[in-house]
């Protein structure tokens, strides 16, 4: 089921808005959901894979709700439903998706629709690989970061039912494995998932979740460039 999220503090624009994602001929009633919500503090709570979400909501900035959700919703297709797009360069901070101006309904939102749906599809990917000697198949999205340890790579998760992994694949193999799928190689011992990274400098780079993670200082400049153009492409 593919969890939608429309979300105004206006309650007829975010009912029409409803109603207009529902009769859009890439909506599926068989196998997705659309949730209406006037109030952002429920956002926390919901299942949301892809979320229209305001930016002026009354006394709170929807720029301001989009930085406290990422740390747990980091594979939400955001979409910015505004009428401000001189909020945009904000949006790389918080991977926005689009922006979609409330007069150009109509002429845009079945293309942007269409699209953000491609990339939930791609964001719900697995990877089979044997772990503990049992193949089993890892959620993509869901992978934050892998690390090396000699023979032993270990996954990190988040949101997947367990929180770590350990595989004999080598960290090579997983960074071509994964190479679509936003990876970047950080250092010779860690590959992280880009979706996750909140910063990189030359000092490492720190997740969402506030873990400090190691940069090779020999990469770091094509990482940084590599890094700066998969944001570039989750706003454009």
């Amino acid at each position: 089921m593919l969890h939608i999220v429309v979300c105004d503090d206006e309650a007829a624009f975010a009912e029409n808005l409803t109603r207009k994602i529902e009769a859009l001929p890439a909506f599926s009633p068989r196998n997705m959901r659309v949730c209406c919500l006037t109030d952002p503090a429920a956002l926390s709570a919901q299942p949301c894979d892809l979320l229209f979400l305001d930016i002026d909501l009354g006394a709170v900035n929807g720029i301001d709700v989009a930085r406290a959700l990422r740390p747990t919703h980091p594979d939400t297709v955001l979409i910015f439903v505004t009428n401000y797009k001189e909020y945009a360069p904000e949006g790389y901070e918080v991977n926005a998706f689009r922006y979609l101006a409330k007069g150009e309904l109509d002429d845009k939102l079945a293309a942007y629709f269409e699209d953000a749906l491609a990339v939930c599809c791609a964001r719900r990917q697995t990877v089979e690989l044997v772990c503990g000697g049992e193949p089993v198949s890892v959620p993509v999205p869901a992978l934050v970061y892998i690390e090396s340890h000699g023979r032993d790579q270990h996954l990190h998760l988040q949101g997947a039912g367990r929180d770590h992994l350990v595989t004999h694949t080598t960290l090579a193999q997983l960074e071509e494995l994964l190479a679509e799928q936003g990876f970047l190689r950080l250092h010779k011992s860690y590959l992280v998932n880009m979706a996750f990274l909140d910063t990189l400098q030359s000092t490492g780079a720190r997740l969402t979740d506030g873990t400090l993670l190691p940069v090779s200082s020999r990469t770091y400049r094509a990482s940084k460039q590599r890094f700066l153009a998969w944001k570039g492409r989750q706003i454009c």
